[in-house]
């Protein structure tokens, strides 16, 4: 495993990411009124959730791409073998979001899966990213 590659990758990738989730969340659904009249996702306006977003999302492109690395030749060739990681790096983080509808009170159970979605399609989407940087190497031998 190329370690430097590896971090890159996954650098870009949750830059990507964070994108992806700004995009869904921040525009789409709360344009769309999907958090509207729920205080468990009421938030301050404080400049600082940026910051943290931001580096939560690289923190996590950086650990999916070490185990993307890791399990690199398991995976088909560019942004296919990365997407098809992704979708179900996605999947598994996307359920284990259904774990808050049983520890938040008032949680809507329907945002549970509109998250599962959102991750399938964020980490989709950082797959292809990691397929694209982080190449297949030729088998040794």
């Amino acid at each position: 495993m190329n370690w430097g590659r590896a971090v890159v990758a996954g650098l870009v990738a949750g830059i990507a990411q964070n994108i992806v989730n700004f995009v869904m969340h921040g525009l789409i659904l709360d344009t769309a009124g999907t958090y509207e009249g729920h205080a468990a996702f009421a938030q301050e306006d404080d400049p600082s959730v940026f910051v943290w977003f931001t580096a939560i999302a690289l923190v996590i492109g950086v650990v999916a791409a070490l185990f993307f690395a890791s399990s690199r030749q398991s995976w088909a060739d560019g942004a296919k073998g990365g997407l098809h990681f992704g979708i179900l790096l996605g999947a598994v983080v996307g359920f284990q979001q259904f774990y808050l509808t049983l520890v938040i009170n008032e949680f809507p159970y329907y945002v549970a899966w509109i998250w599962l979605a959102v991750e399938i399609i964020s980490f989709g989407i950082g797959g292809m990213v990691l397929g694209l940087i982080y190449k297949r190497t030729a088998p040794a031998g």
